[in-house]
């Protein structure tokens, strides 16, 4: 059984429930959108469910009643295009979708999707024929007809063609999960059929042909029309312009809301999976969300669309971007398809149904108002500058003759920008990036100007023009002496810099200039750099600020970065007094050394500086930089539960560590945790008559959580009696059990010590030389006829005796049968009532029959009436570990029965548990998988496990 939400769930998910609802909220909406973003209201309709625009800037809208309307140059047409004869009923019962031909300025053909009521409802898909804004009368041809539908959701409805001409069409499961796995009908489907063309010219209900890479045309009894299966209600879907990729948007039942990446054949697993799902089965979403958890959180899927418009008004962070939209939350986000990570655009803009990229750049968004029914066409915009603006203008530059001068130009604005520079407003070819450096100068450029026209899509800018002053002066001629060339550092080293630099001669005149130049002529810098050179990811951090007026000082190298890439730039500046400067640098690159990160005894993530990382974990570092290293705790394997211990260095479960010059190790060690398991004796006192006061028995256990167990007799380190995996075993003992023998049941997984700390379970064997005797029924209660009797089997054991006999209603009662010690069993006839007592009687010797003599006595009951029964895990969701295995406690109770099994996957599948008529609950273990079902099963009296005795079923679901 699967479960879904409540009516009132319904009523809001379902998105286009308009009338008849109320709700206390003020349903004026603005949104609220980031920066540069406005949002303005086109047209009202009534109860919009789709869009779609003409090459000629018409926007085309759909109202569930049946009619579509259009806007046009901003404002509503009085006149609808054509109203349809739609089917009632509430939900998403209508016209629910709406596309326009790819040749339409040509063809004119308008393409519907909606609810027919006759001959019984269903879904249609139709084609008009526009003559300018309105349907040509009669022009109504029937594409496809699709299945009956009793509900009135789940309906789909979304169509869009694709790049070869084909049509895609979306249909919804009506709330009938089955119907989304049977390949002989088309709800629960993406469609693809070519409408250019009719392969069923004798069928007027199937006016089109299959394209023949569908990949069900050739499978027997499949519908050929069908491209992609296993879905619920895909209202939505949207295709890539360039690449034409499809995505799927399929609202989900009570926790995800699913993006499908269309793949021909795919089975995207509804009603057996939902969210993401590693079984090999099925195909998993791209992205999907939670209603409960997490970012984003909605409740309904029902836009998506792709920023790749032939004309782009947003700004480049958005293209190629997926914008998809919720319908209870009223927000709009962005997907990055490549990462797989969601970003917030736009919030509060009510109850959407529909979502478009215009071809004006634009996006478009259809509203509701649930109080009114009445629905909004609306746009959002890009209202800021998106052309180029210069922020970094451009200096004059002073440089001697025979030696190059540098402009610089900085700029903002939409990438990609391009550059090109102009010396006296005449290009210079090949100078196209912002930077521009000068052939060596001549005293012929002096005063020449020089400035940037920066340029993107949407405009360029220009710069100042700077000017270039030559001068027969030289530079000055510096040296670095400290630290020498070659010299490496450990991080948080201090470093000693020093240098000189002396002036030079006028070239023509021969003149000496300032001579050797003192500290007030020099400026010290130091970067910290990040990634080589020639990386095109190399950036560099400001460390040691431009100091002037020192000839040299220290600095302790304490800029902290992972990546073992980095080293630092020394610059060194010398300044004449006729403003001439050189600037040279040295490098220093730091010492690494390789450290590893590792767990035992099993290979569990590690997080090294806080980032999640798979052992064994190898990476350089810079030696003497400070790292943190850390685990998680517990960590879950295959069902087993592993506990940090201590770390090889014997630091916390996160610690920092000072790498060394030399390669280092560093082990987290895990202890499993103790599994689960019991142990029992039958029998147990042991009847022992022959004066020695030993006996034997057979030895029960089972364990779960472990991969090895011993069985130890007397202390949980004493004799070894037996060894198994986890499941369930027995053994029989030698005749050597004394009274007060206790065996312990211990977990040896990973080679646990013997101690009480790893002892599963324990029991306590008794002997005794007194009568014993037991007596059970099986079924009990039975199931009684419409006369009241019925049957069941009786099972006795007894020790200690010579002969006893099974009794009924009394001890001195009717005879049922007799034995001598040991077990037995027999069953009755149909002559058993509810209330009849059975007793077993002692009658060894010719004993009496009085109650003196009893061994035991069981009480018949019996059931009748329809049986009835329900089962529940909780929790559900559950929380899988990184195998996707998780825990819960399966629930369950019944009636009109005596005896219920839990069976997983199938009525016939692997049994968990079984009881009688009542309530019960079992923990499962470490073993369940998203989308595992577990079946009530009735076998009372022996009924067989089919699909006619279950008396109920619970999916277990995944959390994310």
């Amino acid at each position: 059984m699967h479960r879904f939400p409540s009516p009132n769930r319904f009523a809001i998910k379902w998105l286009l429930l308009v009338t008849g609802l109320s709700f206390g909220v003020d349903v004026t909406v603005q949104g609220e959108l980031p920066s540069g973003f406005v949002r303005s209201q086109i047209a009202q309709v009534n109860a919009a469910t789709r869009m779609a625009f003409a090459p000629d800037g018409r926007i085309f809208v759909a109202e569930l009643g049946g009619r579509v309307r259009i806007v046009k140059n901003g404002a509503l047409l009085a006149t609808p295009f054509v109203t349809l004869n739609v089917a009632g009923g509430g939900g998403e019962r209508g016209l629910a979708g709406l596309v326009l031909d790819p040749n339409f300025a040509a063809n004119h053909y308008v393409y519907v999707y909606y609810t027919a009521p006759a001959p019984t409802i269903h879904s249609r898909v139709s084609r008009f024929t526009a003559n300018g804004d309105l349907a040509v009368q009669g022009s109504e041809h029937i594409i496809l007809e699709l299945d009956p539908q009793t509900a009135t959701i789940h309906n789909g409805g979304a169509m869009k063609f694709w790049h070869d001409g084909t049509l895609f069409i979306s249909a919804g499961e009506n709330t009938t999960p089955a119907n989304a796995q049977d390949l002989t009908k088309l709800l629960g489907k993406l469609l693809r059929i070519d409408v250019r063309s009719d392969d069923f010219p004798s069928d007027p209900n199937r006016n089109y042909s299959i394209p023949s890479n569908n990949p069900f045309r050739t499978v027997n009894g499949a519908r050929p029309e069908i491209w992609a299966y296993g879905l619920r209600n895909p209202w939505s879907m949207a295709i890539q312009r360039g690449t034409n990729r499809i995505f799927i948007n399929d609202v989900g039942s009570h926790v995800f809301e699913e993006i499908n990446e269309g793949e021909a054949g795919c089975n995207y697993g509804w009603p057996l999976t939902e969210g993401y799902t590693n079984n090999p089965d099925f195909c998993s979403p791209l992205f999907t969300y939670n209603r409960n958890t997490g970012f984003p959180i909605g409740c309904a899927i029902i836009g998506g669309a792709f920023y790749n418009p032939p004309v782009q008004k947003f700004p480049g962070q958005y293209v190629g971007k997926y914008f998809f939209a919720d319908y209870c939350n009223w927000w709009i986000d962005v997907l990055d398809t490549t990462t797989r990570t969601a970003t917030a655009f736009a919030t509060g803009l009510g109850n959407l149904s529909d979502m478009d990229v215009g071809p004006d750049g634009n996006l478009y968004y259809l509203q509701i108002d649930l109080i009114t029914g009445i629905s909004t066409v609306n746009r959002i915009t890009y209202t800021g500058n998106l052309t180029p603006t210069i922020n970094t203008q451009p200096a004059d530059q002073l440089a001697p003759v025979g030696y190059s001068a540098t402009f610089t130009v900085g700029a903002d604005g939409e990438p990609p920008l391009s550059y090109q520079w102009q010396r006296n407003n005449v290009a210079i070819p090949g100078a196209t990036s912002s930077s521009y450096s000068t052939p060596a100068a001549t005293l012929n450029d002096n005063g020449a100007t020089y400035r940037c026209i920066v340029s993107n899509p949407f405009g360029n800018a220009t710069s100042r023009a700077a000017f270039l002053s030559v001068t027969t002066k030289q530079p000055p001629v510096p040296m670095i002496n400290l630290p020498a060339p070659n010299t490496y550092y450990d991080a948080f080293d201090t470093i000693s810099f020093a240098g000189s630099a002396v002036d030079g001669h006028d070239i023509v005149t021969g003149d000496p200039q300032d001579g050797v130049l003192g500290p007030n002529a020099f400026t010290w810098q130091i970067l910290a750099e990040h990634h080589s050179l020639t990386n095109p990811e190399h950036h560099t951090h400001p460390f040691f600020p431009p100091t002037s007026g020192i000839a040299g000082g220290t600095a302790t190298l304490n800029f902290v970065e992972f990546d073992p890439d980095v080293w630092y730039r020394i610059f060194f500046t010398a300044r004449d007094s006729y403003g001439l400067s050189t600037t040279i640098f040295r490098d220093i690159f730091p010492r690494h050394v390789q450290l590893k990160v590792t767990t035992s005894p099993l290979q569990f993530p590690v997080k090294v500086d806080g980032s999640p990382q798979t052992a064994p974990y190898n990476f350089w570092s810079v030696v003497h930089l400070v790292r943190n290293i850390g685990v998680d705790t517990p960590q879950v394997v295959q069902g087993l539960t592993y506990d940090f211990v201590s770390w090889s260095d014997g630091g916390g479960r996160f610690h920092n560590i000072v790498p060394p010059p030399t390669a280092t190790g560093y082990v987290a060690n895990f202890w499993k945790r103790p599994g689960y398991g019991s142990i029992t004796a039958n029998p147990n006192p042991i009847q022992v008559n022959d004066g020695s006061g030993k006996g034997a028995t057979t030895l029960y256990w089972s364990s779960g959580q472990t991969n090895n167990v011993e069985v130890r007799l007397g202390a949980p380190g004493g004799q070894l009696i037996a060894r198994s995996g986890a499941g369930s075993f027995s053994q029989l003992t030698n005749k050597s059990i004394s009274d007060g023998t206790k065996v312990y049941l211990q977990d040896v997984s990973d080679n646990q010590p013997l101690t009480r700390a790893y002892t599963l379970d324990a029991v306590t064997l008794h002997v005794t030389t007194a009568p014993k005797g037991s007596i059970t029924a099986n079924p009990n209660p039975f199931l009684a006829n419409t006369n009241g009797p019925g049957q069941t089997m009786l099972a006795w054991t007894s020790y200690g005796t010579s002969a006893v006999e099974v009794r009924v209603n009394a001890p001195d009662g009717n005879k049922f049968a007799g034995s001598g010690p040991g077990s037995f069993s027999a069953t009755t006839g149909r002559w058993l009532r509810d209330g009849m007592r059975v007793y077993l009687q002692d009658v060894s010797g010719g004993l009496p029959l009085t109650a003196a003599n009893t061994l035991a006595t069981v009480t018949l009951h019996s059931v009748s009436g329809t049986p009835s029964g329900s089962i529940r895990a909780n929790p559900n969701p559950f929380t899988p570990n990184a195998q996707g295995l998780g825990q819960t406690t399966i629930s369950w109770a019944s009636a009109g029965t005596n005896k219920v099994e839990i069976h997983v996957n199938a009525p016939d599948g692997n049994r968990l548990a079984d009881s009688g008529p009542g309530t019960f609950s079992i923990s499962t273990g470490q073993w369940v998988r998203d989308g595992m079902t577990f079946y009530l099963q009735n076998v009372s009296n022996g009924l067989p496990l089919t699909s006619a005795n279950t008396l109920d079923t619970v999916t277990a679901v995944a959390s994310r």
